[in-house]
């Protein structure tokens, strides 16, 4: 099986052996000629079935490895699928990212709670970042992760918030030598080729010029929801 769709505005083929997450893609679907195709072998999909956690279907991963795969083929578009929690928040986008198990949606969940009418979820794990002479914005994808948030909502990026697990509430800016590591391990490719590498290290560069970056060691409660949003509000807004 075969769709069609757009992702950060270019249209990619993908081709799919399982049809267990078609109705995942079709919002993205259109009739645009494709400017690359992404595909899974069956063999691969067994061969990586293992490394994925017990309970793992072939369609499950054949999903998952069509994301990396994906971005692969954003990379010479200057766009790439990153790993984090995408929200719109006055009129622009914000990354919640961590390694997986740290907390984003349980974060982004509180600011939810508590902030409900300010924000809105542009995608719960994996958007796509568009990077241009204009700036970098924030779209959706298909990989919205276990809790299946997102819309089809965009949104020019604001900043990063990078989370940590502490004992207590903490966040501070930091500079881009410190965070380069980390946001690097975000971005969703397969790292098969020194090109693609290189590609990746070229966005990153460009998205440390462009947007502030916040560490945020927290709890998980209420509390650090409320000083990562006053915290962006007094140093980007003033409020």
């Amino acid at each position: 099986m075969e769709i069609s769709v757009r992702l950060g505005g270019v249209p990619l083929l993908l081709s799919c052996a399982h049809n267990e997450y078609m109705l995942t893609y079709m919002p993205f679907a259109c009739c645009d000629m494709p400017l690359a195709s992404v595909g899974v072998s069956a063999a691969e999909v067994e061969r990586l079935l293992p490394l994925y956690e017990e309970g793992s279907t072939a369609p499950y991963v054949e999903h998952m490895e069509l994301c990396t795969r994906a971005c692969d083929a954003l990379l010479p578009f200057e766009r790439a699928i990153f790993h984090g929690v995408a929200f719109i928040w006055r009129g622009q986008a914000w990354l919640l990212t961590a390694l997986s198990g740290t907390g984003k949606t349980t974060h982004y969940i509180q600011w939810k709670r508590q902030y409900g009418s300010e924000i809105s979820i542009i995608n719960g794990d994996k958007p796509v970042l568009d990077f241009s002479d204009e700036g970098i914005s924030v779209h959706p994808s298909p990989w919205r992760g276990k809790e299946n948030m997102g819309s089809m909502r965009s949104a020019p990026l604001g900043g990063i918030i990078m989370l940590k697990q502490g004992q207590g509430n903490a966040m501070r800016r930091v500079e881009p030598k410190e965070a380069v590591a980390e946001l690097f391990m975000q971005f969703l490719f397969t790292r098969s080729t020194p090109l693609d590498v290189r590609r990746v290290c070229a966005l990153e560069e460009r998205l440390l010029q462009s947007v502030p970056v916040w560490q945020l060691v927290n709890r998980g409660d209420e509390a650090s929801a409320r000083l990562c949003h006053d915290t962006l509000a007094k140093e980007m807004y003033n409020a």
